[in-house]
């Protein structure tokens, strides 16, 4: 039981996405996977998620036993009553290294079937309990009954370590090289060499969270994205309330309410968090969400900034807009608003009959182009962008209240020049704002 446990954390998303993939309809009651994971994780609950030790929380979960009546279940479903269970090897230069894995193995029924590959999690702690690096990998994941799911090559790899917040902070990686979904109607997605971290680390009493997201390919037949990547940062969180959303997750008062209860309790305290972190102000930092389509890239990088408030500000949409700053650097190649627009025009045509369509193909492809043409104008007139050889660019900034584009201010969607029209008296958010 790595940290929560990196086990639990691992097979979470092993069963939910075998839940997930296996629901044929909203209506059929859940597959014997997630029925059994659900049992196991509030069985798991019991032991004490805040003892600082990790090497103690591994020890506990190695003396745990699961109830009677669910052991036969599990072993029904995974080939073992005790799924992850830790096996200590020896120790190496002051680490303490345990191994858990999770046999290949299938299972059917009548909301679907879910294969798997061996499981395996490796970790290695501190003597005193307090850092931990772990791996893990999965070869193979076939799920799904009326869709599919096929996952190839997952591997996991962390570094963290506990500071007196009682927060693990460090970095985690995942990585599958390939994802594929069919359902049947919707034809094949194919997402390939998909790479995800997060860091997080403590700056005095505040914390910075950096998310990253790359993906080599993705599409369904021929319309395919030759590169995804997202880079962000949200900066400046509030460390003590951080540490306290992640006391109240791990607790197990919630992990022993039903899923559909858990769910609505999450929902509230994420909004709770939400509210919590922009009193004290945040900032999230767009280093880069860019995608490539036939060797043309587009991307947008750029900064949000909210300001301390209070929750009298919270509750006011006039005082909100004031505490936002931003500023987003937008860059579109020509080639593919062009594409974009004759795909739009292409559309059209094809809504025009048959015989009027074959009778003038050159005149068809001819409002093609016109449309695609009147489109790059547009935005050219519009002031709103500027538009080079290959590339449309725009900066877009919103500062004390006022939106502009490219430096000039929109008359559109209730705004003008920039400017949403605001009542004269303060309007309360349709949301409790009140962290409990």
């Amino acid at each position: 039981m790595y940290k929560k446990s990196a086990a639990l954390a691992v097979s979470s998303l092993f069963f939910s996405l075998g839940a997930q993939a296996q629901q044929p309809d909203k209506a059929e009651p859940p597959s014997e996977i997630a029925q059994v994971y659900t049992e196991a994780a509030r069985e798991v609950s019991v032991l004490d998620a805040t003892e600082p030790n990790i090497n103690k929380r591994i020890a506990a979960y190695d003396k745990f036993s699961f109830s009677p009546a669910l052991k036969p279940r599990l072993k029904a479903v995974f080939g073992t009553d005790k799924p992850f269970a830790p096996q200590r090897l020896p120790d190496s230069r002051g680490r303490k290294h345990y191994q858990s894995m999770l046999k290949a193995g299938s299972h059917t029924d009548k909301q679907g079937h879910a294969a798997w590959s061996d499981i395996i999690l490796k970790g290695d702690t501190s003597a005193a309990g307090n850092q931990i690096n772990y791996t893990g990998e999965m070869a193979s994941l076939n799920v799904g009954v009326a869709s599919r799911l096929q996952l190839s090559d997952l591997r996991l790899a962390g570094s963290q370590a506990r500071a007196s917040d009682g927060l693990w902070y460090g970095d985690v990686n995942m990585s599958v090289a390939r994802i594929a979904v069919e359902d049947g109607t919707a034809g094949k997605l194919l997402m390939e060499d998909l790479r995800f971290k997060t860091d997080m680390q403590r700056r005095g009493k505040t914390v910075d969270l950096a998310y990253g997201l790359s993906i080599r390919s993705a599409g369904a037949g021929e319309h395919q994205v030759e590169r995804i990547n997202v880079a962000t940062r949200v900066l400046g969180m509030d460390g003590q309330v951080m540490a306290d959303f992640t006391r109240f997750a791990s607790s197990p008062q919630l992990q022993q309410l039903a899923p559909a209860a858990q769910t609505q309790v999450m929902l509230r305290k994420f909004k709770e968090l939400g509210v919590a972190l922009l009193k004290g102000g945040v900032s999230v930092v767009i280093d880069d969400i860019s995608a490539a389509w036939k060797g043309q890239v587009a991307s947008i990088k750029g900064r949000i900034d909210f300001a301390k408030a209070t929750d009298a500000e919270l509750n006011s949409l006039p005082a909100i807009v004031k505490k936002l700053a931003v500023r987003l650097e937008v860059r579109v190649p020509v080639v593919i608003i062009e594409e974009f627009s004759r795909a739009n025009a292409a559309k059209a045509v094809k809504s025009r009959s048959p015989a009027e369509q074959a009778a003038n193909p050159a005149q068809m492809a001819a409002l093609e182009q016109n449309m695609a043409d009147k489109v790059m104008a547009d935005i050219r007139q519009s002031g709103f962008a500027v538009v080079d050889r290959d590339e449309v660019r725009t900066v877009i900034e919103l500062k004390n209240g006022v939106l502009t584009l490219n430096g000039k201010g929109p008359s559109m969607f209730g705004m003008k020049n920039g400017k949403l029209q605001m009542p004269s008296t303060p309007t309360p958010m349709p949301m409790p704002m009140q962290a409990r």
